[in-house]
């Protein structure tokens, strides 16, 4: 038993340096007194803490155990032990029996001018259950003794290893179960007045394998983590519109490399981690990630102290998953870190104490394009650049082992510059910071390294934003879109437009509201109706001149037009949709013109997409013109009951409008790059050719035959015989559109080409029902 107690301790303070370790029988009680102090302070700050462990035989006994427990504590302890605060622990193990809570506090508030004498900072109680896990209670001081729900069933050293003092700044956190015995899973709600409060949802965990700082081991970490947020985002507690953070915490100690090296590792290992998880990643709302590992160094006395590194990729300042790495500075008394500072920064090192903020704008709006089924429009640059690496991986695999192939990803694969408007309403290449913008429609210049043009190539990209007055489309965002679409056109480049919109945005006088009267036909009957809206004279007087129009009547003014004094809420709005809607007709017939409609389009928005021509369409993303709320109206009578059944992909996609569906915003980027690999760099360069693994001089070995079969196949080839295009190039579009004709875009010998075949099997066409035509 003395060398389980010994055992146990260890192994929960194996993150401190226990210098003294004394297991010994005292009043017949098996006890261990212990010093322990943070490995991760130098040496000459260390503050030495004490901790006493005590085992009694019944839980139900316990007030009358504790006084002669904290007694005995007492006699290992020399001069005044709380002179330093409360800095030492006290657990009790009971091997049998049970004891309410309230007991427990009962029993420490009758002792704690004892408890708070003897510097005692938590207490822990242990009650055994058999074969099952034993179950902890934890009483902290600052809370007067009582007990912390949140620290239920865990050891005494868990709540500072998952760093939920951190979360409890900010956040009001709620418990929710967890399948990890090491993870726990944390509901935090902003502490805040607001309505609507933004939740978090945290997932924190320890492990004790080495190996976190490794592709392998971090993929195997993060699924873990991600398996457990799957499992909570079914929790009747978690909103839809939640923020996720996985939080995890390596205890094994590293050797034999320095916080620099593990850095520049870790920004390669989430690289890589967001190719291949950006889906699961996207679907779970993860906002940030955080690994904390411990790294053996020494002092500047050349005494060996352990250098906590936080390895974090994050969304919070806009870019999506940011990767960045912090050497963290504890407070030698608590262990709290105190400052994180950046690597790699020497002296000059920025530093940092950032406790778990609330949501910023960049989280509120991140919160709203979700709400929507859509992305931010900002975080789609973090996409498309997981989607280049994803293509680039693909790449490299297919041509493992052909001469001459590349070995590496390019560096440099993707920057982006933002097309803002200067002062003389010219478009200007620059940057800004996320969230700033005040018109919902923002554009980029995008240069990729792809493997058809490793030199790089250039791309526009516009995009709504719909958290900006819902993405509609006000003469500010006409001129931005209009504008960004000239200089794709004038520059020969490919346009690609990401469609999350409300249409035109037809706005009101809100303040002259409550300012008119009526003058009903009958005052006595208002259902027959009025004859004018009208303002007193005092009230005419007192608004803008040109915000209306009207004649004098005996009441005073009747109101002709409401004209206002904002610009951009009226009928020039619609001026402005004609003007971009022209623009977009002009860019298809010059350049490539490409569409991606995620979360909805409507209106104009669906107007452009389709003058657009080529279209890439989320399943979550109707396109319509109007809603279906106002067709009902119209109708008479609840007809629709989604704008699915108006201009989701069961219907644009069956009709042609649509060429390619997919589940989500990472498969929409994927599949705008791949679309954009077939397409030259300018209209005046030769197609975009990539090097290919599969020789060009092969034979076709696929052979139709006798009986029907699927054209596609002479195309694409089999697992056991080549087609007539490259290996896994060919492409099919519009597939749910003219069954009888297949189309779709393939390499040969690397040179991109379009294909058209005749389908000569019996096919079944859809047509789906109009609700409103019986």
């Amino acid at each position: 038993r003395a060398s389980a107690m010994e055992t146990f301790i260890r192994r929960v303070y194996r993150t401190y340096s226990v210098p003294k370790l004394n297991v010994e029988t005292l009043d017949g009680r098996l006890s261990c007194s212990f010093e322990f102090e943070f490995a991760d302070v130098p040496k000459a700050d260390r503050v030495t803490r004490n901790g006493f462990f005590s085992v009694i035989e019944d839980a139900g006994k316990f007030a009358q155990e504790l006084p002669v427990i904290l007694n005995a504590y007492g006699s290992k302890l020399s001069g005044d032990a709380s002179k330093d605060g409360p800095i030492n622990v006290l657990q009790i193990g009971a091997i049998s029996g049970d004891s309410d809570i309230a007991d427990l506090e009962n029993a420490l508030a009758a002792n704690q001018a004892k408890l708070n004498m003897l510097g005692i900072r938590t207490v822990t109680v242990l009650i055994t259950k058999g074969s099952k896990d034993p179950t902890y209670y934890t009483f902290p001081q600052c809370d007067g003794f009582k007990e912390d729900p949140l620290r239920r069933g865990m050891r005494p050293t868990f709540h500072h290893l998952l760093e939920l003092g951190r979360l409890g700044e900010n956040y009001n956190l709620e418990r929710i179960p967890a399948v990890g015995r090491n993870v726990q899973i944390y509901v935090g709600t902003e502490k805040t007045a607001k309505r609507n409060a933004a939740q978090v949802v945290f997932v924190r965990g320890v492990t004790h394998t080495p190996g976190l700082v490794t592709f392998s081991g971090a993929r195997r970490a993060l699924l873990q983590g991600l398996d457990e947020l799957e499992r909570a985002q079914s929790n009747s507690k978690v909103t839809l519109q939640s923020s996720s953070r996985i939080y995890l915490h390596s205890l094994p100690e590293l050797t034999g490399a320095t916080p620099e090296e593990i850095a520049n590792n870790f920004y390669d290992v989430v690289d890589k981690l967001k190719s291949r998880l950006a889906q699961r990643l996207l679907k779970l709302r993860v906002d940030e990630i955080e690994a904390k590992v411990r790294v053996t160094s020494t002092d500047e006395d050349g005494n060996p102290m352990v250098v906590p590194v936080r390895l974090v990729a994050s969304s919070m300042e806009g870019e999506w998953l940011k990767s960045a790495a912090y050497i963290e500075r504890p407070d030698p008394v608590t262990g709290v870190t105190r400052e994180f500072c950046v690597i790699g920064a020497g002296k000059d090192a920025v530093c940092m104490l950032d406790p778990y903020s609330t949501s910023n704008i960049i989280q509120t709006k991140r919160a709203i394009a979700r709400r929507v089924g859509s992305t931010y429009a900002y975080d789609f640059l973090g996409l498309l650049e997981v989607g280049l690496i994803q293509e680039w991986e693909n790449y490299l695999s297919d041509l493992a082992g052909a001469p001459g192939a590349p070995s590496i990803i390019p560096g440099g694969l993707f920057e982006s510059q933002e097309l803002l408007e200067g002062p003389d309403g010219n478009l200007v290449l620059g940057k800004r910071e996320i969230g700033t913008n005040k018109v919902g429609m923002v554009a980029w210049l995008v240069k990729m390294k792809t493997p058809e043009y490793p030199e790089g190539r250039e791309v526009v990209f516009i995009a709504n934003d719909v958290t900006v007055q819902s993405g509609s489309f006000g003469v500010p965002e006409d001129e931005l879109f209009f504008k960004a679409s000239k200089y794709a056109r004038e520059h020969k480049l490919p346009r690609v437009y990401i469609a999350c919109n409300s249409g035109a945005r037809i706005g009101l006088v809100d303040d002259l509201k409550p300012k008119f009267n009526i003058k009903f036909i009958d005052e006595a009957s208002p259902s027959k109706g009025f004859e004018y809206l009208y303002l007193t004279d005092e009230v005419y007087k007192s608004l803008p001149e040109g915000s209306v129009n009207v004649r004098q009547v005996p009441e005073g003014w009747a109101i002709t037009d409401i004209i206002g004094t904002d610009e951009g809420i009226g009928v020039e709005n619609l001026q402005g949709s004609g003007k971009i809607a022209g623009e977009t007709s002009r860019a298809y017939d010059e350049i490539f013109t490409l569409s991606y409609v995620t979360g909805r389009s409507v209106g104009i928005g669906a107007y452009l997409v389709r003058l657009g021509q080529r279209i890439i369409q989320m399943k979550q993303g109707p396109m319509l013109l109007t809603g279906y709320g106002a067709l009902n109206k119209l109708l008479g009578r609840e007809v629709y009951t989604s704008q699915d059944q108006l201009g989701g992909p069961q219907v644009m996609f069956p009709n042609g409008c649509t060429h390619e569906v997919v589940d989500d915003d990472q498969q929409g980027v994927s599949s705008i790059l791949r679309w954009l690999s077939f397409v030259p760099k300018t209209t005046e360069s030769p197609p975009a050719v990539r090097q290919c693994a599969d020789p060009v001089n092969r034979d076709v070995e696929w052979r139709p035959t006798p009986t029907p079969y699927d054209p596609r196949l002479m195309l694409s080839g089999t697992a056991d015989a080549a087609g007539f295009f490259d290996k896994g190039s060919w492409k099919e579009y519009l597939s749910g559109w003219g069954k009888s004709t297949v189309i779709g875009r393939g390499r040969l010998g690397g040179i991109p080409m379009g294909a058209i075949a005749v389908e000569t099997r019996l096919v079944e066409r859809i047509v789906p029902a109009d609700p409103a035509d019986p």
